[in-house]
Order: C-alpha cells, then structure tokens, then sequence
C-alpha cells in the first residue's frame, strides 16, 4: 500500500470540505462539550536497523482506534487516542555472539496510546486543527518466549476452569506524535475528521521506529 492512495483518499476529503463555504460561516457549539470518535486508521510501512546489525520490516496495514476528549473551548481540547494494527513484519535478527538467526515472518500487535492536545485553528464548524502528543506504545512480537503454562481457578458457577498461557516477547515504549488535519461538524452533534500524522516510538536499540498514519474518523460531541 503506498501513501500516495491514502493521500488521493484523504485529499479528495478535504477538497469537498474546502469547497463547502457555508460551513465556515458556521460557529461550532463544541466549546464545553466532550467528544468521542471511531477511527479507520492506514499505517505506512516501515525499516528499521539495530546498532549490532538486526533489521526489522514492518509491512503496511489498515487498523481502528478511537478518542475520547474535552473541548475547553473551540479552538483548544484534549483528548486520550487509541490506535491498534496488526501488521506482518520480517525480522532478520544478530544474536549475541554475532551469528545470523533464520529469518522471522509474522503478525505483530502493535498499540499506541497517546494523551493528546489539539489546537483547532478557527472556532467554526469547519476547521483545520493541529495535534500534539506523547504516551506509550505496546508492541508483541506473537513469538513464544518460553514453554505454555497451566493455569487453573476456581469459579463459583462453572468449578474449576483450567487454560493454557503462552509467554510472548514484548516491550512498551514512551511514543509521541504529530498530525495536522480538518475538522467538520454537523447539525446533529456528530463530526468527521481526517488527518495525516507521525508516531515516533523510541527503541534504544537503533533507529526509532517512525510511523506515518493515516486518519479518518466518524464522531459525537456531548
């Protein structure tokens, strides 16, 4: 998936907002109010090496999160976003006494949780905004990382319950982003909003892992 159609996708977005001057005649009501939203989210691809030689390739993906956040007035608001994919990635790893491992092929869950502050540039339904943020991003790489553990419990209704755990590698990371976009509400309270960003997740190990992403989402003030 190249960006380039996200772009084609988004611009056409924003080509029919721009177009609809009414709208930036309207005042929003959104001062005051909360907000929440649905996102489809398009994550680009990505390469990135480690200082002792390891690669890591992390292939596009389509995902889905949501927001839930405080206008304090129309033009500045804050929020938390979740963003989750699922992407298939390709490791080439270095082990410590430098010897190539067999190539890795498999899907990772990668989620970004971000405390966000907006700036929404007019006080009209119709907006262009800014966005700025940090938080935490959660990567599991879905490999085993030691054998498969019993567990058993005691349930008041069911007796005893018995599963299986599987250890996996994983790490959480401090991840800020940026992303700029346009805003529009209707009549009825709700809004659509698009937008195109960057999360940049910390790795100590290498190069950080940079994420461009693209955003379109259905929402309610209230």
């Amino acid at each position: 998936m190249k960006m380039s159609k996200w772009g084609t996708i988004v611009g056409s977005i924003l080509l029919f907002w721009i177009t609809t001057t009414q709208a930036l005649a309207n005042e929003s009501i959104r001062s005051g109010k909360w907000e929440g939203s649905f996102q489809i989210i398009g994550a680009d691809d990505q390469f990135i090496e480690s200082y002792e030689g390891s690669t890591l390739e992390i292939k596009d993906d389509l995902g889905w999160g949501f927001t839930l956040g405080y206008n304090f007035n129309p033009h500045v608001a804050v929020n938390f976003e979740m963003v989750a994919t699922r992407p298939t990635y390709k490791a080439n790893l270095i082990d410590d006494n430098g010897n190539e491992v067999p190539e890795i092929h498999h899907k990772a869950d990668i989620w970004h949780s971000q405390f966000n502050l907006v700036y929404n540039v007019f006080s009209t339904k119709f907006t262009p905004y800014v966005q700025a943020g940090v938080g935490w991003t959660y990567i599991d790489s879905n490999i085993a990382s030691a054998p498969p553990e019993g567990v058993c419990w005691w349930d008041p209704w069911w007796g005893w319950i018995c599963d299986t755990y599987q250890a996996t590698y994983n790490d959480s990371r401090f991840s800020y982003n940026g992303a700029v976009g346009l805003k529009y509400e209707f009549d009825n309270y709700s809004f659509v909003r698009a937008g195109v960003g960057m999360n940049f997740v910390s790795t100590n190990s290498g190069e950080d892992l940079d994420l461009t992403v693209v955003k379109l989402e259905i929402g309610s003030l209230f």
